[in-house]
């Protein structure tokens, strides 16, 4: 059964992410989005707005885009993993492409009063999902090549501090709906479950 356990995981997922989307394509105002927004409200000019406008960037396509450049020419150089090139490649890559579509199907529009520019529509969160994906996948790599338990237990656990971040920063900074951040959290898991499966089913085929 535990062997299948990601299965059930990734379908978790994807039905938490359709029932949002089911939500969001109602265009009615969700209490939940209402709720979260104001509990995660901050001023301009203070400490908790200079923090998470500086969390947000960890998040951008730039920022994500130069990472994984490094993390290629790290697997290709260092470790001549090719799979996993591939399987990063196409992650974010994939998962960038994904998001983009879904967002100009649903077409929802962002919060208004932003206090950060952007552009686009607002369902799902990129930062949320092509973050989660990147950064997990990061993750991924780094704990590999961990052989402590506990030191894998603390890096883990520092990403996933990290992507939860990114993803209250976009509320914080009123440029997503909550719900375009849990959304793009499910979706974002679902796809790097698979894509982890993918790249050890892949290299067990080599070994």
């Amino acid at each position: 059964m535990i062997k299948y356990s990601w299965i059930a995981l990734v379908l978790l997922c994807m039905l938490l992410f359709l029932i949002l989307m089911h939500e969001v394509q109602r265009e009615e105002a969700l209490a939940f989005d209402t709720y979260i927004t104001e509990l995660f409200s901050v001023g301009e000019n203070t400490f908790s707005f200079t923090f998470f406008k500086s969390i947000t960037y960890l998040g951008k396509s730039k920022f994500i885009g130069f990472g994984s450049l490094l993390g290629v020419l790290y697997l290709w150089i260092i470790k001549k993993d090719y799979w996993a090139i591939a399987v990063f490649s196409i992650g974010i890559a994939g998962g960038d492409v994904l998001n983009g579509w879904i967002k100009n199907h649903v077409k929802r529009v962002r919060p208004e009063n932003h206090l950060m520019e952007t552009g686009g529509f607002s369902f799902p969160s990129g930062h949320a999902m092509v973050g989660l994906i990147f950064f997990s996948m990061v993750a991924y790599l780094i704990m590999k090549e961990i052989k402590g338990s506990s030191l894998k237990w603390a890096v883990g656990i520092c990403f996933v501090c990290l992507i939860l971040l990114i993803g209250v920063s976009r509320i914080a900074m009123k440029v997503h709906f909550p719900t375009d951040i849990l959304a793009g959290f499910a979706l974002g898991a679902a796809y790097s479950l698979t894509l982890f499966k993918l790249y050890k089913f892949l290299g067990s085929r080599v070994h």
